[in-house]
This record gives C-alpha cells, sequence and structure tokens, in this order.
C-alpha cells in the first residue's frame, strides 16, 4: 500500500527505483486509477487476513495445542486498525461527502454491515460479554465481505469458511 501511495506523490527519484525495481525484478506496482478506493480495498482485505488469523488462535491452541494466546489481542488489535483504515480511506474516496457517502450506504446496504462489524468489534472488549458481541461482529464481517461483491471469488469463500469454522470451532468447545 505505501509502494503504491508513494509512486503516486510524484517524487522522480522514487518513481525511477520503481521502474527500476519493475524492470529488474520482472514485477509490476499496480498504478490504481482511484487511489483511496484501492488504498481502501487493500487495507480491508489486511484487516480480513488478520482477523481470520486472531480468530483462529482459540481454536488452534484448544485442538492443537498451538500456544499463541498471547498475540490474540494484539492481532486483533491491528486487525481493528486495518479495519478502521479500510473505513478512512472509503471516506477519503468520496471526498468525506456525507451526502456521498449516505447515498452510497442507502444503495449499497453491505457498507453500514461494514461499519456495524467495525463499531461491534470495536467495541466488544469493553463488555462483560464481549465474546458473545465479537461473534456478531464477526457475523457482520461475514455479510459485508459476501455482498461487498457481485461474484464470489475463491478469496471469499475461503474466508467466509475459514471464520464460519473457526467460530463454530470456538462455540464447539464453550
Amino acid at each position: 500500500m505505501g509502494v503504491v501511495y508513494a509512486h503516486t506523490l510524484g517524487f522522480e527519484w522514487f518513481d525511477a527505483a520503481v521502474v527500476w525495481c519493475e524492470n529488474a525484478f520482472g514485477i509490476h506496482v499496480f498504478h490504481p486509477r482511484h487511489l483511496f478506493y484501492y488504498l481502501s480495498f487493500m487495507a480491508g482485505k489486511s484487516a480480513l487476513w488478520i482477523l481470520i488469523f486472531a480468530f483462529w488462535i482459540s481454536p488452534l491452541y484448544t485442538f492443537v495445542r498451538f500456544d499463541l494466546r498471547e498475540f490474540k489481542k494484539t492481532l486483533g488489535g491491528f486487525s481493528i486498525g486495518y479495519a478502521f483504515l479500510h473505513l478512512l480511506f472509503f471516506a477519503l474516496a468520496y471526498g468525506f461527502s456525507v451526502n456521498a457517502l449516505s447515498k452510497a450506504m442507502m444503495n449499497h446496504p453491505f457498507l453500514s454491515f461494514g461499519v456495524g462489524a467495525l463499531l461491534i468489534l470495536a467495541l466488544a472488549p469493553l463488555s462483560k460479554a464481549g465474546y458473545k458481541f465479537l461473534y456478531l461482529g464477526v457475523v457482520a464481517v461475514i455479510i459485508h465481505l459476501l455482498l461487498g461483491d457481485k461474484i464470489l471469488s475463491l478469496e471469499h469463500i475461503v474466508a467466509v469458511s475459514l471464520l464460519a469454522t473457526a467460530m463454530a470451532l470456538r462455540l464447539i468447545k464453550r
């Protein structure tokens, strides 16, 4: 995300380094047409996969005795941070226009599920029954993910399957 953003700033030395790396290593730096929408998309993907990893920590410990429990809250915090960046970049893509954002939320209900999931996941640790709200937040994330694209990709199917399986394994053990 940082390379794509810095590449759009127009620093000649950075652009020359990117072109050299593209030619030398055969890689391609994506040049998005809508920068903030692309950054929102990438932050959302990062938030999703960090959330999946954090959500699998308890089942891995319960069933395999692979102990990463000390990193669970840290990873959850990173996931919330990337989700907030996802929302921030999305709002930047609409120019922080309340009118445009509200119209987008009315036309696309999955955006409301995404904002609701962010609020639920961010506020869940503050309640006594935080894990119950955590499950509700994960369901909202799944709905946001499934309704967000017109076509389900393999990545969507894998992400939803991993989240649902982790939630089922967490509920079975309780």
